[in-house]
């Protein structure tokens, strides 16, 4: 199958398709403290919107953009219920589903399983199948298949219960996370530790809170890239897009944590500012291109994902994480990257939809 990034495809599927766009949400009551707080109360001048997050906001605008491409489209929300999930197939089986569930029942591992039954049922879906989920959400496995197929990644440890060992064979400074979580949860400005003290402290509070594998990784001290790929069999790579950490202020550390990714009313969150494409040198580009191309193809990620990368001081690419069915909001992620390919939002999800047409076809 041959995609024209022109919204057009070889061997489309013709008819106006019933387009069920799938999350998982379950809304929480806003705070006093959310509602009294005002922007002039904060410490610092922000760069960015205030607003949080809202999850219905987003899932209406990918809605909306795929009817204004000419898709019959609707969301449902599962509200953490299987027999919701059971129940939309019950009504009406939809010509595909728009996956954009990312957990289930409290557990990001979860996620797969909701795919595992869209594969049992033979609906068509959009993005990556359960194995590449599964895995790609274990960090410790995902970076020995790296390794494995000779992408670089920082040396590691993964480490479950009992004391941490002084003698873990990994150079300070480390950063320390939770070994099965993603958008940054339990990534935190302490989070980069820099002696056995600190290790022990981050250690013990992450296996505590997270009750899973502690992921100890030797820290590298450069740029971060975000790489976004879409496609399965004749894969594009959109523009490499660069954190810019120059303006953080020097008590924190220069790395994408919870809070800088989805809190609006912390400093770090307008302090990690992106710019795409990022300016790197002709030769750097395309190793790290090369790479995360094939860190792409190796966890069998298909129709969309995004790959993080570091730089060390040499220009050295290391791969931090394998990202499918990464978030979609638009002007941010991997809508950025595509928006700086000349593809518009709408754009992108019609090709998006076009890939997991094309499979069911």
């Amino acid at each position: 199958m041959k995609l024209l990034y022109d919204g057009k495809e070889e061997g489309k599927v013709e008819g106006k398709k019933w387009i069920a766009v799938l999350y998982n949400d379950i809304p929480s009551l806003p705070s006093q403290m959310d509602s009294d707080l005002k922007p002039f109360t904060l410490h610092f001048k922000p760069i960015f919107d205030l607003e949080e997050f809202n999850t219905e906001e987003e899932i209406y605008k990918i809605v909306k953009a795929l009817q204004e491409e000419g898709f019959d489209a609707f969301s449902y929300n599962l509200q953490g219920r299987f027999e919701n999930l059971i129940g939309l197939f019950e009504k009406r089986r939809p010509d595909l589903i728009f996956n954009l569930v990312e957990s289930f029942n409290d557990s990001s591992l979860k996620d797969m399983m909701v795919t595992g039954v869209f594969e049992m049922l033979g609906i068509s879906y959009t993005g990556s199948i359960p194995l590449t989920l599964g895995i790609c959400q274990r960090k410790g496995l995902t970076k020995q298949i790296l390794l494995a197929n000779g992408i670089p990644t920082p040396r590691f440890r993964l480490m479950a219960g009992g004391n941490i060992l002084n003698r873990h064979g990994l150079h300070y400074p480390l950063i320390v996370k939770p070994g099965r979580e993603d958008g940054s949860i339990g990534v935190e400005n302490e989070s980069v530790i820099h002696n056995f003290k600190e290790l022990k402290k981050r250690f013990e509070y992450i296996w505590k809170e997270f009750h899973q594998p502690v992921l100890l990784e030797e820290f590298i001290d450069g740029r971060e890239l975000n790489v976004s790929i879409l496609g399965s069999e004749e894969p594009l790579i959109l523009p490499i897009s660069e954190v810019d950490f120059s303006t953080m202020p020097e008590s924190f550390n220069n790395i994408l944590t919870y809070q800088a990714k989805w809190e609006p009313r912390h400093e770090t969150y307008h302090r990690t500012i992106p710019i795409c494409p990022a300016h790197l040198p002709k030769k750097v580009e395309k190793r790290v291109k090369e790479i995360a191309l094939k860190a792409y193809q190796i966890m069998g990620c298909r129709d969309y994902a995004r790959i993080d990368i570091r730089l060390d001081k040499k220009n050295t690419p290391f791969v931090l994480e394998v990202n499918p069915n990464p978030y979609l909001s638009e002007g941010m992620g991997l809508m950025r990257s595509a928006e700086a390919n000349g593809l518009s939002f709408g754009k992108t999800l019609r090709i998006i939809v076009e890939f997991a047409l094309g499979r069911s076809k």
